[in-house]
Formats: C-alpha cells, sequence, structure tokens
C-alpha cells in the first residue's frame, strides 16, 4: 500500500529503534527517501509520467524544459496538414528522433525548416533545423516528485512502493542515530524488498502485442 506523510515516518522511526528525533527532522529523512525511491537507477515510474504542450517561435531552436522536468520519454511535431474546413486547420503529429547533444556551446543549426530531431542540452531542448514556422510540440516526459509537507500527503509513486520508502528512512533515521545494527537491518530489508518488486517497464512489456479490435465484438 501506500503510505502518507505521517505513515512513514511513524513506521521509520520504529524500524530505527524510536532515536526520539523531531517530527520536522524525520519528515525530511523521509522526504529523501522518497527521492531516492523515485530516482533509483533502472526504475521508472509511471505515476511520475506526463504530458506538456508548447509551441516554437520562427528561428528559435530552444524550448525550455518544464519546471518539474526529470527526463523524456518522448517528443512529437505538430505539422499544420491541409485546411480541413474554412476555420480549423488539420495537424499530424510526427515523433521526433532524439540525438545526443553536441560538443561545444549551442547546438546551432545553419539552415531552417521542419524540425526533425531534438537534443537535451542544459536546460532546454534544442531541434534541428531551427523551426521556419511555429510549431506545436508534444512532451512526454518524467516529472521530479514535490517534498511532502502535509502529513496526509502521499507520494506520487505506485502503491507497491510504499514500503520501499518506509524501510529507506528507517535506514536514513538508524544512520543519523548512528544505530549501525539499525542501519544495516533497514538497508538488508529495502534490498530484499525491492528485488521482489514488478518494475513499471517490465509491466509495459507484459503484453507487446498489443490491443486488437475484432469488427462487432466489444469489450465487457
Amino acid at each position: 500500500m501506500i503510505f502518507s506523510l505521517a505513515q512513514i515516518i511513524s513506521h521509520a522511526t520504529r524500524l530505527a529503534g524510536n532515536p526520539g528525533i523531531s517530527m520536522s527532522e524525520a519528515s525530511e529523512y523521509a522526504n529523501v527517501a522518497i527521492a531516492h525511491v523515485s530516482q533509483a537507477a533502472g526504475v521508472q515510474h509511471a505515476p511520475k509520467e506526463t504530458v506538456a504542450f508548447t509551441s516554437t517561435s520562427t528561428q528559435d531552436n530552444r524550448l525550455a524544459f518544464p519546471t518539474d522536468f526529470d527526463y523524456a520519454l518522448g517528443v512529437k511535431l505538430g505539422v499544420p496538414g491541409s485546411w480541413s474546413t474554412a476555420t480549423s486547420r488539420t495537424t499530424s503529429w510526427v515523433p521526433l528522433p532524439k540525438e545526443p547533444a553536441p560538443w561545444g556551446d549551442a547546438y546551432q543549426s545553419d539552415t531552417s525548416g521542419q524540425p526533425e530531431k531534438y537534443a537535451e542540452f542544459a536546460t532546454w531542448f534544442e531541434m534541428r533545423p531551427s523551426p521556419d514556422s511555429s510549431y506545436s510540440v508534444e512532451l512526454r516526459y518524467a516529472r521530479k516528485l514535490s517534498d511532502l509537507t502535509a502529513s496526509t500527503a502521499t507520494p506520487s509513486l505506485d502503491e507497491q512502493w510504499g514500503w520501499a520508502c518506509v524501510c529507506k528512512a528507517a535506514e536514513l533515521i538508524a544512520a543519523v542515530a548512528s544505530n549501525i545494527t539499525a542501519e544495516r537491518g533497514n538497508a538488508r530489508r529495502y534490498s530484499d524488498y525491492v528485488k521482489s518488486l514488478r518494475l513499471d517497464q517490465g509491466r509495459k512489456r507484459m503484453d507487446e502485442r498489443g490491443a486488437h479490435m475484432q469488427p462487432g465484438r466489444r469489450f465487457r
């Protein structure tokens, strides 16, 4: 299950041997633990995924990251098509391949046109070639989690990661309290538990055939 901030603190302090730290200090370690779990190497968290829309301007090949940006999942370019009515225009969404940011200062393009590629650099995206018009852009990305402040707040993670947050918080609290036995015990508890989880990227590959519709049949 997913735990609230108050529940994470309560369970973690007991596992750490009840060191008697303040609620505010325990809250700090709980948020550090949540951040650690959400940023664990090789782990994707579906609840962190979101979508943002923006648009380019002519000759400006840079788009700033969203303030909560962690890493990109995919970028699509909205290419205006033919007029469908007198007042609206159709748009085709074209996926843009990602390439490494080149060595050097800016990611420059000598020509302008419809962007075909993008790269991540510093705190923005850079597109090549530079846009020759205004294009819509769809960014799918994983967001950073905000610190929890309210005692009833819960981290934006799948419920299976609740106990992992508790164990990691207990490990941190025990370390600060110089309780080596509890620290090592909770580190082992965290490691053993995480190894038993089914990661979100694995779930997404469970049916690689996709969904198929048959005429005349309905889902029930």
